[in-house]
């Protein structure tokens, strides 16, 4: 069986579903086949190792708790097993004694979370420290050896106001040397400041896109437990098949 015709069988199959539903399930399917044939199979052998379209389509059809045309689905229908109501005395009777431990416990926990996150936020800070050290060194460096260069050429004037050519002319060579090699750490403080300012945006521009990522998961997560159950499964069911088609 290729690929085509195993689609349009679980297509048929799944017809008691919305239309979203259906061309859902059918491109999660279909992209598990081109990823086993990406990987060398052919399309039969792909679709060999799939479940039979039809059964496919049951397991799909139960984990989906929808109604179609007012009749509900069958996991909808099926009789859920009904978790037996806690007692609740015995539940706060266990909590109450458990609690020495449970209390040591999770104080334990909190301790070295709190200890964790103080030992990175130490080092981050270290090493940030550091670098901001090394760069202002080489930003000093770079003014007073670019300084030396003039006063070089004031002392080399001066000694030859005073009669002393050989002492000019050394006072005039190293005011150079240190021009020139303040020019070169000038050019290097401003490529590592640069660097420094491209490597910081970076990392505000990340923690900005983890925080919209997790304030549009639990966005999501909030609207579906106001809609209801269904939402919520229907949510989750999509998470978890990306998680599965991330996996393949």
């Amino acid at each position: 069986m290729n690929k085509q015709e195993y689609l349009d069988q679980l297509r048929a199959a799944l017809g008691c579903l919305p239309e979203s539903e259906i061309e859902e399930s059918v491109a999660f399917y279909a992209e598990m086949i081109d990823d086993r044939v990406a990987d060398g199979m052919s399309e039969g052998e792909a679709t060999a190792q799939l479940d039979d379209p039809k059964a496919a389509a049951r397991a799909i059809i139960g984990d989906l708790p929808v109604e179609v045309g007012g009749v509900a689905t069958a996991q909808a229908r099926g009789a859920r097993p009904k978790s037996k109501p806690m007692n609740r005395v015995l539940y706060w009777t266990l909590v109450i004694l458990g609690s020495p431990l449970w209390l040591t416990l999770l104080l334990a926990a909190a301790a070295v979370a709190i200890a964790a996150v103080t030992v990175a936020a130490a080092l981050a800070l270290s090493v940030v420290a550091v670098a901001a050290s090394l760069l202002l060194t080489l930003w000093a460096l770079a003014v007073g050896l670019i300084t030396g260069g003039p006063w070089g050429i004031a002392v080399c004037l001066y000694g030859l106001a005073m009669g002393q050519p050989a002492y000019a002319a050394a006072e005039l060579g190293s005011g150079l040397v240190c021009f020139g090699v303040g020019l070169f750490c000038l050019h290097g403080a401003v490529a590592a400041t640069k660097a420094a300012g491209r490597l910081w945006r970076a990392t505000i521009a990340k923690a900005k896109v983890w925080l919209a990522r997790g304030k549009s998961k639990i966005r999501a997560r909030r609207d579906a437990e106001a809609q209801g159950p269904e939402a919520l499964a229907s949510l989750k069911a999509a998470a978890s098949a990306k998680e599965v088609v991330h996996e393949a």
